[in-house]
């Protein structure tokens, strides 16, 4: 049986484009396989969130089906075709008094059946119960020799939890392959979770299990592809490739030649992993809202750096804008790293002195407000100026500014509000400090050559506000210690885990309550880790 693979990068709600690039693959492919699979709601693309709510498109694209489906008559009657929409029911209302709407697959052949989604996520980054109704009935159907298929969607293998087993309906049903359309964002490590799961199920009901994941970025989730199928003897017999369309064949009549070693072996590419789906999200969130210029403070610091870095490998040099901002507090060697990293990368550095303007809001203060800013406050005017003058620039040439925060910094803290945690999205803000400096070794080992200097690396962290200012932690002793805190660990069980002082973790459990108003402040950030600081974690700011 041949199987194509249609792991494809959609957009929201552009149902003319997704459905052109849904039409082109299957007359490229039609006549070399069996059945043709896409991911879940390829049509319409996912996560639509609360533009579910416009019921005339979820009605456009659930025409597409009947368009595809003369398509597939027209270039070969025994081809069939999966594919993920919406699916609804007017005589019927959720809860919400929004028309019944089904997360739902189209298994396309002379006629259509449909499987709704039965298992609906609602944790984590998923509000499925928000905007689906769940479906109740199992899908099976025949191909060719008289093989049975069978359906299901993403959540609906992830049973464990539920009372419901969809995926255990098919033990006693004699179904040859089960097909699982997804749309499952990245998380490190996760894509061995995934593996373990199919193996699981492959073995139990002995039969093939065939994986399709989307690949995209979209708002703070990055979807990475790394589509599978999986023997019944739990042989990995394909996995598609990772943060990349790729529309790929698979025989599974032919002799597994497992690829597991792929799989087993992601821990030696985690940071290559991270930055792959950094440059997918970014290039498709530049793509997609037509943006074509960033601008970034750089700071001599190792968070600009390695967002600059990021930047470097999706965009060309000239679309970068990268700009240093010394005050007196700023020392030559920030200067001098920060050239030698732009150059480093291929990017013009511009450099403009605040000094002066520093000054005026000192006097300011001074003469109109019968206060002269210190400590905090004057070290938060620096922050301030700076970024004002990187949104104005943003704002005069419709460029994007990029934020520079990480997630060690933000939760001690170390984040001025209206200042450096500002900026249209944050590339970076859901890896720890230790993370950061860890990620910017792997670059130059990688490739063998100094790209981030040596000095930002090796140097001590500063946000450089006042004189002879250097931050208070050990980064590579409390980094992992802070954020586990940040997602409700026992202060306790980290002080023991970590060695770290009792009184000392309560101090850090505490900043971090209170700085929960600036999380909510932040830019979209992108999810990175299977419990990240964007839309996945809502904490309340007043406890």
């Amino acid at each position: 049986m041949k199987i194509w693979i249609a792991q494809i990068n959609t957009k929201l709600w552009d149902i003319e484009k997704n459905t052109l690039k849904i039409e082109d693959t299957i007359r490229k492919i039609w006549n070399e396989s069996d059945v043709i699979v896409f991911p879940e709601m390829s049509i319409s693309g996912y996560p639509l969130n609360d533009l579910l709510d416009d019921e005339d498109m979820v009605k456009k694209q659930k025409e597409v089906i009947y368009k595809i489906r003369n398509i597939v008559n027209e270039v070969n009657e025994n081809l069939k075709v999966i594919l993920g929409f919406i699916d609804y029911n007017e005589a019927e209302v959720l809860p919400s008094w929004e028309m019944k709407k089904y997360n739902a697959a189209a298994v396309i052949w002379k006629d259509v059946q449909i499987y709704h989604k039965r298992l609906l996520p609602n944790y984590d980054v998923f509000f499925e119960q928000r905007y689906f109704a769940p479906g109740k009935e199992w899908l099976t159907f025949k191909i060719a020799q008289d093989l049975k298929w069978a359906m299901t969607i993403c959540e609906d293998i992830r049973d464990d939890n539920y009372e419901d087993k969809p995926i255990q309906e098919y033990k006693n049903k004699d179904v040859d392959v089960i097909f699982n359309i997804s749309s499952s964002p990245y998380a490190n490590e996760k894509i061995k979770k995934r593996l373990k799961l199919l193996r699981k199920h492959a073995e139990n009901i002995w039969s093939h299990m065939v994986y399709v994941n989307q690949v995209w970025g979209q708002d703070e989730l990055v979807f990475d592809g790394w589509s599978m199928v999986v023997t019944p003897d739990g042989c990995l017999q394909h996995i598609s490739k990772r943060f990349q369309e790729d529309i790929s064949i698979v025989d599974t009549d032919k002799k597994c030649h497992d690829h597991s070693y792929e799989v087993v072996n992601e821990d030696q590419y985690r940071y290559s992993n991270i930055i792959e789906a950094m440059k997918l999200w970014l290039k498709d969130y530049l793509e997609k809202t037509g943006i074509k210029n960033v601008v970034i403070w750089v700071s001599g610091g190792i968070d600009s750096a390695l967002s600059l870095y990021i930047l470097s490998k999706v965009l060309d040099p000239e679309n970068i804008h990268a700009i240093y901002m010394p005050t007196k507090y700023n020392s030559n060697e920030s200067r001098e790293l920060s050239k030698k990293l732009t150059k480093n990368l291929g990017v013009e550095l511009k450099v403009g002195e605040i000094q002066d303007i520093v000054k005026s809001f000192e006097k300011f203060g001074e003469e109109k407000l019968w206060k002269k800013p210190e400590w905090i406050t004057h070290e938060n005017i620096q922050a301030r100026i700076r970024w004002m003058i990187l949104m104005n620039i943003a704002n005069d040439v419709k460029w994007m500014v990029i934020n520079n925060s990480n997630k060690t910094e933000l939760a001690m803290w170390y984040g001025t509000l209206y200042g450096d945690l500002i900026g249209w999205l944050s590339l970076i803000w859901d890896l720890n400090k230790k993370e950061i400096y860890e990620m910017a070794r792997y670059i130059n080992a990688h490739k063998r050559e100094e790209i981030i200097p040596a000095g930002i690396i090796d140097r001590k962290a500063s946000a450089e506000l006042a004189e002879g200012q250097v931050d208070p932690f050990d980064y590579e002793k409390v980094s992992d210690a802070i954020e586990e805190l940040q997602f409700g660990a026992n202060v306790k069980e980290v002080a023991e885990k970590y060695n770290l002082d009792l009184e000392e973790v309560k101090a850090m459990r505490k900043r971090i309550k209170i700085n929960e108003f600036k999380i909510r402040q932040a830019p979209p950030v992108i999810k990175l880790k299977e419990r990240s600081v964007g839309i996945g974690r809502l904490y309340p700011i007043v406890e």
